[in-house]
């Protein structure tokens, strides 16, 4: 799986109802092969993903594309690659952990 496929994948997994009143920006910061700059848009029970950076993300996410692909697909635990280094995360940490109630598993 590809992160652009990925991606589109996340729009078949949104969850509206859990972004009611939601108004925020995920950035994705993907190294290595197959990655890139993504970020999402949430905002009142929407999803949309663009390339590129954002300019006023509210949380970055930092780690290899495959990783994220992993933590995507439930290979891999976030909390765990975050506690190893393997995942970085910058500003709001709440959101961060609230990203994931956003899609069904």
């Amino acid at each position: 799986m590809t992160i652009p496929e990925l991606l589109e994948e996340y729009k078949k997994r949104f969850l509206p109802e859990k972004a009611d009143g939601v108004d925020t920006v995920i950035q994705l910061s993907l190294s290595g092969e197959g990655g890139g700059e993504y970020h999402l848009i949430v905002r009142d029970k929407t999803l949309r993903y663009a390339e590129g950076r954002h300019e006023n993300p509210a949380v970055t996410l930092s780690c290899s594309a495959e990783n994220w692909i992993k933590i995507s697909t439930g290979e891999a635990n976030a909390m765990m690659l975050m506690m190893t280094g393997k995942l970085k995360v910058s500003g709001s940490l709440p959101m961060a952990t609230k990203f994931q109630s956003f899609f069904r598993t």
